[in-house]
């Protein structure tokens, strides 16, 4: 198993003199058929002339606002709140689901085809592994076919975990176009959220969501992968049937 790699810009003012240096912490990349949860992305941060030299730094990815979610249902999803330590899926969904987490042995032992009932809550301790990460797979049924992903990953630091959504397992290209009536939720909404100041990624209801998630694998390799990045301590939360709390 392995991990998208999240790279870390950062940008140096001096005067009106602007340089970037391009750090990338992981050198790895990911299958999409793996089962791992995976980090991908940039942070591009400018700042005004004052006449000092700065340098700013941050771990945290961040993605371009979907054109799906502007202006749209997404835009109007209630708050998701993370717990702290754990990772959570909220089944807002009218049809139960069931959930596997999934990680390699040193993860620690998988949760498999658990039943997560309507307008209920999975949740797990956030799991640490040793070079890769969780996969969440959510399916309307128990043979699990096709599973809808929410991937996470706790950074060798163990103090940062990474996020994201993919269709990449429960789509299907056909025609040219891609079909994703097969993933759990994609009818009415998904989102996936941590702190306060991290990225959230919301995906509109019966719309592909291009930019907010994994529709195309590793992101065709472009910058702003919609992989998020943030404290540990602050959890991370999923959301399945967004628009049904709207």
């Amino acid at each position: 198993m392995h991990r998208r790699a999240l790279v870390t810009t950062v940008v140096e003012v001096t005067e009106t003199v602007y340089t970037t240096v391009t750090v990338d912490p992981v050198g790895q990349s990911s299958s999409t058929s793996s089962a791992s949860a995976s980090l991908e992305g940039s942070m591009t941060v400018e700042l005004p002339d004052k006449g000092a030299s700065t340098a700013v730094s941050t771990p945290t990815s961040s993605s371009t606002v979907s054109p799906e979610s502007s202006g749209t249902k997404a835009s109007t999803y209630p708050a998701l709140f993370p717990e702290a330590n754990s990772a959570i899926i909220v089944n807002s969904c009218v049809h139960d689901i069931y959930v596997s987490s999934i990680g390699d042995r040193s993860c620690g032992p998988s949760t498999n085809c658990q039943l997560v009932p309507s307008n209920t809550t999975y949740r797990e301790a956030i799991r640490v592994c040793d070079k890769s990460g969780i996969s969440l797979k959510v399916s309307k049924t128990e043979d699990m076919t096709k599973p809808m992903q929410f991937e996470y990953t706790v950074w060798d630091d163990k103090k940062t975990v990474s996020y994201d959504i993919s269709y990449l397992d429960c789509m299907v290209e056909k025609d040219g176009q891609k079909d994703m009536t097969g993933c759990v939720g994609y009818e009415t909404g998904i989102q996936a959220k941590s702190g306060d100041d991290c990225p959230t990624y919301k995906c509109v209801g019966n719309v592909v969501c291009a930019k907010d998630a994994y529709v195309v694998a590793e992101f065709s390799y472009q910058a702003g992968a919609p992989v998020g990045a943030c404290n540990v301590n602050s959890g991370v939360a999923f959301e399945l049937c967004a628009e049904n709390r709207a």
